[in-house]
């Protein structure tokens, strides 16, 4: 299996858990609450469920769920939340049974909002649900959604196309490895997509079983066509000894900030890299892809997310459990903004809110998947992904970085935690 040759190298920051700050003020604000999807623990007994979670640490019911719907059928959780441009919430999912589903909010008679149900969707056959993004073709808008199984096989994967309105799978764009010509672009376990104009842009990660095949490559679609027309290698070192695994990607462009040079950034999970492809929108080509941050000389493993505010771009390490910062105005190159903002092993995704007292918040979730611990005879345990999930959230000061309260889901829930959102609205500006 890959994942039994990691040893991790890099010191891991310890997880320290704090209590909430004195309550300051008790009336809820929706703005400060999160949209959670929790994974049950199978050794603990629990199921996986949705969750509307209180995330301001001045409120006195901090970490509290004020809203829940279970999944207890479902062999694997939802997996990865979006919220569309006209406000529908829609999940990816890891379980075949329920890759995709739109998730249903509803307020109850007091005016407070809560989770309603959600509805899984047809993928024709596609599996394993990772990213979602909404994109222009020939002038009409779809959903754009990377399968990482696609439709089976050794070399599965697939980007599905959806009918915004209908939910209904319009094309299924695949193209195997082992069935396009020699050197021809192929889709390989997509997980990360992006796109500017007409280009697409998706990852190639890893097979869901973990164990099959690792991905090293973008591919580019073009958006016109909705056909794979590139490969492009992003792999350097391999600390590992295995393929990069490149895992989520942003087209930098200027509708993000006018002084931006249009380019992709990867992250290569198990390459502990971020790249920089810069492109020719003139003459809609790319041109040579370079490593722009390398984790091995930075002591920093396991790259994952990378979201925005207005004014700053958020990259998050999974070890030693970081958040690192930059000038968005400089991208494509990394200018720092700031120190780090020091979370949990297994960082994550994140959130960017206020607090009742109007301090500016950035919330943490730290885990890569929130599978078992082998000490506990956790059959779902796999080597070091147990040890990137400590299945908190992690509330900072957005400007100086200082931990003010953590939730500790494994501790307070008996689960891990698996996506955070904002609700009823996306809580970045930037993401993919």
């Amino acid at each position: 299996m890959y994942f039994s040759q990691f040893k991790q190298s890099v010191l891991v920051g310890a997880g320290l858990i704090l209590t909430s700050l004195s309550p300051a003020m008790s009336q809820d604000r929706e703005e400060s609450q999160g949209m959670v999807l929790l994974r049950g623990l199978p050794t603990l007994d629990t199921s996986h469920s949705i969750a509307i979670v209180e995330l301001d640490p001045e409120s006195d019911r901090f970490g509290e769920i004020l809203s829940e719907v279970e999944q207890p059928e479902m062999e694997h959780p939802l997996h990865h939340l979006y919220y569309s441009p006209n406000g529908r919430l829609y999940s990816t999912g890891l379980d075949p049974s329920c890759s995709l589903a739109e998730v249903g909010l509803s307020r109850d008679a007091d005016g407070a909002p809560v989770i309603s149900g959600f509805t899984c969707l047809d993928t024709q056959g596609q599996m394993v649900g990772e990213d979602i993004m909404w994109a222009n073709s020939n002038g009409q808008e779809y959903m754009f959604v990377t399968f990482m199984g696609g439709t089976g096989g050794d070399d599965g994967g697939s980007v599905g196309v959806f009918d915004t309105q209908t939910n209904e799978v319009v094309k299924i764009i695949e193209a195997r490895k082992s069935q396009v010509g020699e050197g021809e672009p192929y889709i390989m376990y997509p997980h990360g997509i992006s796109a500017f104009e007409d280009r697409m842009v998706v990852t190639s990660t890893v097979h869901p079983d973990l164990a099959t095949g690792v991905g090293n490559v973008l591919t580019i679609i073009d958006l016109n066509a909705l056909e794979p027309i590139e490969n492009i290698l992003v792999e350097k070192e391999k600390p590992l000894n295995f393929p990069s695994s490149p895992v989520e990607v942003l087209f930098a462009r200027p509708d993000m900030h006018p002084e931006i040079e249009p380019a992709i950034l990867a992250n290569t999970m198990f390459g502990f890299e971020t790249w920089k492809v810069p492109y020719d929108a003139s003459s809609k080509t790319f041109g040579l892809a370079e490593v722009i941050y390398s984790g091995v000389a930075n002591k920093t493993a396991v790259p994952l997310e990378f979201y925005g505010t207005e004014d700053e771009l958020f990259i998050s390490h999974a070890l030693p459990g970081v958040v690192k910062r930059y000038e968005l105005a400089a991208l494509p190159e990394l200018v720092s903004s700031g120190p780090d903002i020091v979370a949990d092993p297994g960082a994550h995704h994140m959130i960017f809110y206020t607090s009742a007292s109007g301090r500016d918040l950035i919330a943490i979730q730290n885990n890569l998947l929130n599978l078992g611990n082998g000490a506990d005879d956790d059959p779902t345990d796999v080597d070091f992904i147990a040890d990137l999930a400590s299945h908190t959230i992690s509330v900072h000061d957005l400007e100086t970085g200082e931990r003010l309260a953590t939730i500790d889901f494994k501790e307070r829930y008996n689960k891990g935690v698996d996506n955070l959102e904002g609700l009823f609205g996306s809580g970045f500006v930037h993401h993919h």
